[in-house]
């Protein structure tokens, strides 16, 4: 329910999920598989699609058998990979990476990915958010879009702990400003709904464990902000 004094926007949104640093490479309770199955079966929306940044040569990832295995289920399930990182140093800031290096990490990463999925064009987020000019130029080069977001779960900070015990203050908080963003018209409708782009993280166990309960945060802050939610919630 909106609060008080809020109308309601007449274009509804939908929530396009994103992960972030994987594939986890545990041979158990993978968190990464665990996300897989929800998206696939879970009470609110089975079948919804992701994007997955993922890291196609980290050892302890996507350079694993178990990490590998992981991407070609999750491109054979019908989800987005994209680029979180293509070096075997794993997450490392773009910005800090000599030039060579960098050029060098795309063009792994995105040899990886067309391998996988043999898409022409790739999305990229870099880790830590982190980029400047010359690293925009050079993302470029490699037919790199870069996506960031709207929300973030802050999932990816633990803090000393992995769950946020702040969740849905904070996911309200979130989109209340996309809210706003919304009615200043700032963000643009694709078939009838407004995106939102989220960011989780799927290394995060208490995200994989907790998946539902962040859906639903999701859509609980954008009624209490005014907005309204599409009959499908998330991109499928």
């Amino acid at each position: 329910t909106p609060l008080a004094g809020d109308a309601v926007h007449p274009v509804p949104v939908r929530f396009l999920l994103t992960f972030d640093d994987g594939p986890s490479g545990a041979a158990e309770d993978n968190p990464t598989a665990s996300i897989l199955d929800q998206l696939a079966a879970n009470p609110i929306q089975p079948g919804v699609k992701a994007l997955f940044f993922v890291q196609t040569r980290n050892p302890e990832g996507g350079a694993g058998a178990v990490g590998r295995e992981l991407l070609r289920r999750t491109h054979a399930e019908d989800h987005v990979l994209g680029l979180h990182s293509g070096s075997a140093r794993g997450h490392i800031k773009h910005v800090n990476f000599p030039p060579h290096e960098l050029d060098q990490s795309l063009r792994d990463g995105a040899a990886d990915l067309r391998a996988l999925s043999g898409a022409p064009r790739l999305f990229l987020r870099p880790p830590n958010w982190a980029y400047n000019d010359a690293v925009l130029a050079t993302y470029r080069e490699h037919r790199f879009r870069m996506l960031l977001d709207d929300v973030r779960a802050r999932d990816g900070k633990h803090w000393g702990f992995k769950w946020n015990p702040r969740l849905h203050s904070h996911i309200h908080s979130e989109m209340a400003a996309v809210a706003e963003q919304i009615r200043g018209g700032e963000l643009p409708a694709l078939d009838g709904a407004i995106p939102v782009i989220v960011t989780l993280h799927d290394l995060n166990t208490a995200t994989a464990g907790n998946l539902r309960e962040y859906m639903e945060a999701l859509m609980e802050g954008a009624r209490r902000s005014g907005l309204q939610v599409d009959a499908k919630p998330f991109f499928d």
